[in-house]
């Protein structure tokens, strides 16, 4: 391997663009230009139902789907600095999005799961691949297939009879590996429901049917091993075998997070990515990418994670001295690393062990959680937040200076500013009740509540221009009914604290519960990224 030379055949990003977040062209254009800059040369695309298809009109339907000459203008553009745009698309789960209409109910096996054998099941795909087809100059294409744990267990079952998930899907891909030869694709699979089973989990392996289930994977087939979790490398090689042991036309797809709220999480993710980088060099692995998902959301810029892609850029080098990619960082995104990756510092809030790894999301978590029925208040040590995260609103100001990025900071200070108030404001109010404090209660109403408020307001206006930057508009309505809905319930709280200090209410029934350990887990951990479980025990 040369010397600043990428070691790998392929070398790319995935970009998520269906969880209600789909990157505009600007943004598009402008990640194109920095990881073509970084030498890498594939782009994946990952489009559920967020793409123009000829002939099916409810496909995508006012969720900021791509138009075909927007995708012809991107595979342009990607063309033009060197990267192979790749369409990475659902074939087989993940299409929950398009379930809502009757058309294509009828083709709805169970959950997100298309029905399998159904003929319009094939036509939706085959005018799927009719369209890519003209959009993309590659013939490389990802069609998903992945983590389709109840298929066959819905409507096929009760046509078909019970029958092996293998079987089901050997007869599906079959049908859609003959529709993608039609238009000259060569097609990637993601690999988790042949590795259950070949050994019954993702990664807790209890038997090994390998031999007989590489009958099942066609020899034409790109098998991916996805994996954003571990930081051992030993793991990853051992994991590139068994994927091998199964097809030696394997890929593998590592993580940046942007998945688990506002912030980025580089701190483990650079973890990741160097352990599995290590691997696939010692392993000889061709094709190598980094997903950027965007689960409950996509409220996570894909910028944020440009010290994990610069670093991971390095890795494939097999440069893996910091200092060397820190000063790599500052030439290519022109801004200084350390400062930069304090966009992920709302998450570190509480000291954390060195060797753990650390995915937690205190920020977002605390932002929705219920100032009166508080799941996750039980952990709260108060007193901590108020002060971390006015200092780290300072620190990130000065971030904000930056002509390009300044926006990013923008938004996550106001988050910050928000944190300082809201992180400990149910354990407070909590608090103040349990020891009949009214003068408390009556500060914490007229003041915290207040002020929060007023914050909320801010932060709103700062992330809507970071939406707005990167991603189309549609989608944000999402963000309105969250944010929306969280300031309302704030002002409610307020209203029933200032009716109970003065004697309206005679006891506030939330405040009289007794917190339990948050949705029954364990340890001291505040992380959880799904904003229908965490703002409510009800149902919405």
């Amino acid at each position: 391997m040369k010397e600043n030379q990428i070691a790998f055949r392929k070398f790319g990003v995935m970009i998520d663009c269906s969880r209600n977040a789909v990157m505009n062209i600007a943004a598009f254009r402008r990640m194109v230009d920095i990881l073509s800059s970084l030498g890498y040369n594939t782009i994946r695309m990952y489009t559920e139902d967020t793409y123009e298809v000829d002939g099916e009109p409810y496909f995508g339907y006012l969720r900021g789907r791509y138009s075909k000459s927007e995708l012809k203008e991107m595979d342009a553009y990607a063309a033009k600095h060197g990267i192979e745009l790749i369409p990475c698309i659902q074939t087989l789960a993940h299409l929950g999005a398009i379930f809502r209409y009757a058309e294509y109910e009828q083709i709805r096996d169970a959950n997100d799961i298309l029905l399998v054998g159904q003929e319009r099941t094939y036509q939706l795909i085959e005018h799927i691949f009719s369209t890519i087809s003209e959009c993309f100059s590659s013939r490389n294409i990802h069609i998903g297939m992945d983590e389709a744990f109840m298929l066959g267990r819905g409507t096929y079952l009760d046509k078909n009879g019970l029958e092996e998930k293998a079987s089901i899907m050997k007869k599906h891909l079959g049908r859609v590996l003959k529709i993608a030869a039609q238009y000259g694709f060569q097609c990637e699979i993601w690999g988790d429901m042949y590795i259950r089973a070949a050994y019954g989990d993702i990664y807790e392996h209890t038997k090994d049917e390998s031999a007989k289930v590489s009958e099942l994977v066609p020899e034409n087939v790109k098998l991916c091993y996805w994996d954003y979790y571990h930081t051992e490398v030993s793991h990853y090689e051992a994991f590139i075998e068994k994927h091998r042991r199964l097809s030696n036309n394997i890929s593998f797809a590592g993580g940046a997070w942007t998945w688990t709220g506002y912030c980025p999480n580089n701190r483990y993710s650079l973890r990741i990515t160097e352990a599995a980088i290590r691997a696939c060099l010692n392993k000889s692995v061709e094709d190598v990418y980094i997903t950027m998902w965007g689960d409950h959301g996509g409220e996570c810029s894909p910028f944020g994670v440009l010290p994990t892609l610069v670093a991971a850029s390095e890795f494939a080098k097999g440069n893996f001295n910091k200092e060397k990619i820190r000063t790599r960082f500052l030439d290519k995104i022109g801004m200084e690393y350390d400062l930069f990756s304090k966009l992920e510092a709302p998450d570190e809030v509480y000291d954390k062990l060195e060797e753990e790894p650390d995915c937690s999301v205190p920020s977002t978590t605390m932002l929705f959680t219920d100032p009166l029925c508080g799941i996750f208040d039980i952990r709260v040590r108060e007193g901590v937040a108020p002060e971390y995260y006015a200092k780290l609103s300072k620190i990130l100001k000065t971030g904000e200076k930056n002509e390009e990025w300044g926006y990013l900071f923008t938004a996550i200070r106001a988050l910050c500013d928000v944190m300082e108030i809201k992180f400990d404001l149910g354990l407070k109010t909590r608090n103040a009740y349990k020891a009949n404090d009214r003068n408390t209660l009556r500060m914490l109403a007229k003041k915290d509540y207040t002020e929060v408020l007023r914050r909320l307001d801010i932060f709103y206006d700062a992330f809507e221009v970071c939406w707005l930057t990167e991603k189309k508009s549609f989608g944000f309505e999402v963000q309105d009914v969250r944010l929306g809905g969280l300031k309302q319930r704030i002002e409610h709280c307020k209203r029933t604290i200032e009716k109970f200090v003065s004697g309206q209410l005679s006891s506030i029934p939330e405040l009289e519960e007794e917190l339990l350990q948050p949705l029954g887990t364990k340890g001291e951990k505040i992380g959880f990224n799904d904003w229908g479980t965490l703002v409510t025990a009800n149902v919405l």
